[in-house]
């Protein structure tokens, strides 16, 4: 994939990605004073055993996709292409299937047994015919993804969000005043409603798309079937043993707080008030950094096929740059202005409490979703699988043994090492298997000065502006962008970024 192509690419990725989390933190805030805190506990609860069946669902043909399509191209194979994806497509129906009639005929045991909150029952009935669906349309938004059409993807991206968003609307007000058990079934219908309209338009582009094998000779095609197994295999034993235990996790944290002293409703009030509102905050600035990792796997994988050492190197560290300080500037904005933050979202000042303790962990949890999928786009599908695994085991250790008796101080305590550790798990092998250089000094110590110092002088502004005006919301936006305005600049002054990096046609040409 060349380069011009992932940085049109990720443009297009991010302006999809952050119109549906724009769109997205709205209907957020809609659920939030709907439902309540204990029902956006209600609805995590729930996503948590969902997700599980999504890992086994898709089993990381995806990935398999993106990579094996973007090598086979590379080097001239376009029957192998068509046929990875052939192939990739039979094996999702499959697991589709599978993990669809789970999730229905076990529904009853999941949530009365497992999530122990029977009130999940009638959300996971509903969710189940999504899983075949959502997997075979998983399946060409990789091809899509392989080919650097970025595009369809996007407008998909998009169009669905606004059915499951209007369809939710739509229906909430019959459901809801039933129960919260309810008003969380009126949710899953939606994203199943979501699923189904996301295969027929993905289908529907795919079925007009110009392929890049049609008007070129096609030499017999291999089975690619081991090859998609070879990657897609060790990618889903990582995700479905890291889900499980993503599972355990979120289920233990509830009945651990209760051992702790708190009362079922204030456990799971607690736990959605940090799944379904901190955390979606936090990742909400991600939205290129979520696109840049799309790109990173077929991008990367492509170069590898021709033994492009060169152009690998470049592309990581740059990437490593961008993410490193782009998650410093997120912290430096989350600790400026936590408490206004949380008021302007969610009007809850408790919100942003947790929002400034949690913020500081920001760039570990961006680095560690960009290093993830360059380890993958390496083939370090298995480097990664250890690496999870540690982490979720000694995440779980500390929440089953120290959460009843510190509370949820514990919890956090577990989120913070865990994910510092897994980054720099992940670093380090990411180190190894490549020629990356880290430049600690540009990409981090000079970056966190350059936030100190924004930060300060932002606040300082926002006081200024509060204090002249009674918009407090465009006081608080105006001063996030000076913020980063400032950010920028000292980074410049600093030399940890230079001006000719702005140049992208300089850039490419390098």
């Amino acid at each position: 994939m060349k380069k011009e192509k992932i940085i049109i690419g990720t443009l297009i990725l991010t302006v999809a990605t952050t119109s549906v989390r724009f769109v997205g933190m709205f209907f957020r805030i809609y659920l939030a004073n709907t439902l309540g805190a204990e029902g956006i506990g209600l609805y995590q609860l729930i996503l948590s055993f969902y997700f599980l069946m999504v890992t086994l669902a898709t089993s990381g043909i995806r990935v398999a996709i993106s990579k094996l399509v973007s090598e086979e191209i590379a080097v001239g194979n376009y029957a192998n292409a068509k046929k990875v994806l052939h192939q990739s497509i039979a094996i999702s129906i499959f697991t589709g299937f599978a993990a669809g009639l789970i999730l229905y005929y076990f529904a009853d045991y999941i949530g009365t047994g497992i999530l122990n909150d029977e009130r999940t029952v009638l959300s996971l009935l509903y969710l189940a015919p999504s899983l075949p669906i959502m997997a075979i349309s998983n399946c060409y938004k990789g091809y899509f993804y392989a080919l650097g059409k970025v595009t369809q993807p996007s407008v998909i991206q998009m169009t669905e969000q606004f059915v499951r968003i209007f369809l939710i609307l739509y229906i909430m007000d019959t459901f809801l005043p039933k129960g919260l058990e309810y008003g969380c079934a009126a949710i899953a219908i939606g994203m199943t409603a979501e699923e189904i309209f996301a295969l027929f338009l993905v289908w529907f582009m795919y079925v007009f798309d110009k392929k890049p094998y049609s008007h070129k000779p096609c030499k017999q095609a291999d089975n690619m079937i081991f090859k998609i197994f070879g990657i897609a295999l060790p990618l889903s034993a990582t995700s479905n043993l890291n889900s499980i235990l993503r599972t355990v996790e979120n289920t233990l944290i509830p009945t651990r707080l209760l051992l702790y002293g708190l009362s079922s409703e204030t456990a799971i009030s607690l736990y959605g008030m940090i799944k379904g509102m901190v955390l979606p905050i936090l990742f909400f600035p991600s939205s290129i950094l979520t696109s840049l990792s799309s790109l990173l796997i077929p991008a990367v994988a492509g170069d590898n096929a021709v033994a492009n050492e060169k152009r690998v190197t470049k592309t990581l560290s740059q990437v490593l740059h961008f993410t490193a300080i782009s998650g410093i500037l997120v912290v430096a904005v989350f600790i400026a202005f936590p408490h206004e933050i949380a008021i302007a979202v969610y009007n809850d000042s408790q919100v942003g409490f947790m929002i400034k303790l949690i913020s500081y962990v920001c760039p570990f949890m961006y680095l560690n979703m960009v290093i993830s999928s360059m380890l993958n786009a390496l083939g370090e599908q298995v480097s990664s699988f250890i690496v999870n695994i540690i982490e979720s085991i000694l995440k779980i250790s500390i929440i089953y043994f120290f959460v009843p008796v510190y509370g949820f101080n514990a919890y956090l305590f577990a989120l913070f090492l865990t994910t510092i550790l897994n980054t720099i798990l992940y670093l380090i092998r990411l180190l190894q298997v490549s020629c990356i250089v880290f430049d600690i000094s540009n990409w981090i110590f000079k970056p966190i000065a350059a936030a100190g110092i924004s930060a300060f002088l932002a606040k300082n502004i926002y006081l200024l502006f509060v204090r002249n005006s009674s918009h407090n919301i465009v006081s608080l936006f105006s001063s996030i962008i000076i913020l980063s305005l400032l950010y920028l600049m000292s980074l410049i002054v600093f030399k940890s970024i230079h001006i000719n990096s702005f140049d992208i046609k300089k850039s490419i040409l390098r």
